[in-house]
């Protein structure tokens, strides 16, 4: 029995080259079919996995119409789906920035957008492109080479592929893209020595290679080329349908029920706009009795901080990621600093961050920003 190959020869035909491309490419689909398998839409339930393809849900994405890229507040317009990503011509460029809020879904797209590749799925942006590159940021510390990051992260132990041949793979196929996930989870990102990262934004390298950003805030240095889009959250009709696809099936009863229980409360329902606060809050109502028993808000803001610690502590089990230290009942400190904030006269919800690492300590500091409950990127919180 002759062994054919995606290229269309049979494996004993190919040329060394060829054979080291078809490795390359298996390994990557091998990688993120595993990680594509085990979301966790309650991060503290370790046995609770879903496939991304069977929990995804497109919230709102939105882009800056500007003919370069700028930090100013400006105008966004409506992008009808993520699958225009690349066929969308007003935001076609060598360089994209997604921007979201922490919870509202940047890792899950981009895995999302793994399983399009990895399952040729039609119709997808993913369907046509021939090498996927997908990098966690928060794994790069001390990385100056971006191939060595995906010989090291993507392809494991295997010896037959290695950086000069993945710089040249990338450099030589027709339609490669790169996604670089969580830039502000990038330990490098205030290097005074140029990273490769860095080099990747101001178009120094993989300059023809379409380059897909996610991060919170925007980086420093970036390329004039740069295209901005946003995600924006669940509106009612997205939360409707993960509920349906994710949580409930096609029992309507069901459905009410969790609907009902949104409404309940006001405030739980603008916070629900932040796809991970629905996710969760959707699953706990649905399957836990414990939900019953939030007497008020601040029990369920309890219980959804035990969620983020949970959340972040599985980033953190990453190889060559920052481990945190901080235990989820330790901000009494936080705590009085936000009451007396909110109490004055003159209320106050920004600080700067040397004033809250003073008050609070450095560990907490950085802690909190990596949960995604302090924000505003690198001045303000």
């Amino acid at each position: 029995m002759t062994l054919t190959t995606s290229l269309g020869k049979p494996l004993h035909r190919l040329t060394e080259k060829q054979k080291k491309e078809l490795f390359f490419i298996e390994a990557l689909r091998t990688r993120y079919k595993v990680d594509c398998d085990k979301v966790q839409p309650l991060p503290y339930i370790k046995d609770r996995l879903y496939c991304v393809d069977k929990v995804y849900v497109e919230g709102g994405f939105e882009f800056m119409p500007t003919e370069h890229v700028t930090r100013g507040s400006g105008s966004w317009e409506r992008i009808e789906s993520y699958k225009s990503v690349f066929s969308d011509q007003r935001i076609q460029s060598v360089r994209r920035i997604f921007e979201g809020e922490p919870g509202y879904g940047k890792t899950t797209f981009t895995l999302q957008l793994a399983y399009d590749w990895c399952h040729r799925v039609e119709g997808s942006p993913m369907q046509d492109v021939e090498v996927l590159i997908i990098l966690r940021m928060r794994q790069l510390s001390g990385i100056r080479s971006i191939y060595r990051a995906i010989e090291v992260y993507l392809l494991g132990s295997d010896p037959r592929v290695r950086e000069a041949d993945i710089a040249a793979i990338i450099r030589e196929s027709k339609s490669a893209v790169v996604i670089l996930d969580g830039y502000d989870e990038y330990p490098d990102q205030h290097s005074r020595r140029e990273t490769g990262v860095q080099r990747i934004l101001k178009l120094k390298l993989l300059g023809n290679t379409p380059v897909i950003l996610t991060t919170r805030y925007l980086p420093d240095h970036l390329a004039p080329v740069t295209k901005r889009v946003r995600l924006t959250g669940f509106d009612e009709i997205a939360r409707d349908e993960y509920i349906r696809k994710a949580v409930v099936g096609e029992d309507k009863i069901a459905l009410s029920n969790i609907k009902a229980r949104l409404k309940e409360n006001p405030v739980l329902e603008d916070v629900c706009q932040v796809p991970l606060v629905f996710v969760m809050f959707a699953h706990i109502a649905h399957e836990y009795q414990d939900f019953q028993n939030f007497k008020s808000v601040t029990e369920f803001f309890r219980y959804m901080i035990r969620c983020f610690h949970e959340h972040l502590k599985n980033k953190s089990k990453e190889p060559n990621t920052v481990r945190y230290s901080i235990d989820e009942n330790e901000h009494a400190a936080l705590d009085k600093l936000a009451f007396l904030a909110i109490s004055q006269e003159n209320q106050r919800i920004t600080w700067s961050r040397e004033g809250m690492c003073k008050q609070l300590g450095q560990d907490f500091y950085e802690t909190y920003l990596a949960l995604g409950i302090f924000g505003g990127g690198n001045s303000f919180i």
